[in-house]
């Protein structure tokens, strides 16, 4: 049986920007109240998220290995990231100190049992710029090993930076990839 663990208790509306992650952040919560401490990934009914779907990820810490795998990605996460996230590792995806600080991220998520919420700048091939916000929050197996990271990407709509000629704002992204990540645009709050 699993061990309740206290989780911090902040109002969403005190730490998110999108409707979408602080939806998804109350969703969460009310398994991790109904559960008692960090739920299962059983405990997830995607009838209930049909909204958030597109912006959800699930990534697993591989025992053996460490490595972080990307078991589900959705559709608006590969619209807003310009590739595909799913069947994939992190460290195919990302290089360098994204690498670094992704990985830090989902192992202190992990490790301590807190949700991570951070807004990146992503700088596209084409040089346009979006800001998006991710929550990152501990998801564990059947078994209770505290392995997955169930996790929300949205774009930050009230973007005050000037639009250089990149794709409008709500559009997708179409023949252009991420290549930079400005890490923490603005503090990351882990809670």
């Amino acid at each position: 049986m699993l061990r309740a663990q206290p989780l911090a208790q902040e109002d969403p509306e005190t730490i998110f920007f999108s409707p979408i992650s602080r939806d998804f952040c109350a969703y969460w919560w009310r398994l991790a109240q109904q559960r008692g401490g960090i739920p299962l990934r059983d405990d997830i009914d995607p009838a209930r998220l049909l909204p958030l779907l597109p912006h959800i990820f699930i990534v697993e810490k591989i025992k053996d290995t460490g490595r972080f795998f990307f078991r589900l990605s959705g559709t608006g996460i590969r619209e807003i990231m310009g590739s595909e996230n799913t069947n994939h590792f992190l460290d195919e995806l990302l290089h360098g100190e994204d690498l670094v600080t992704v990985s830090a991220m989902f192992d202190q998520v992990l490790g301590e049992g807190v949700g991570i919420r951070s807004i990146e700048g992503l700088t596209y091939s084409d040089r346009s710029y979006l800001r998006v916000e991710i929550v990152r929050l501990p998801l564990c197996k059947s078994n209770g090993d505290r392995r997955l990271i169930l996790g929300c990407l949205s774009r930050i709509e009230d973007d005050n930076r000037p639009d250089f000629g990149g794709a409008p704002r709500g559009s997708a992204v179409k023949d252009r990839q991420v290549i930079h990540i400005a890490n923490d645009v603005l503090p990351r709050k882990a809670f």
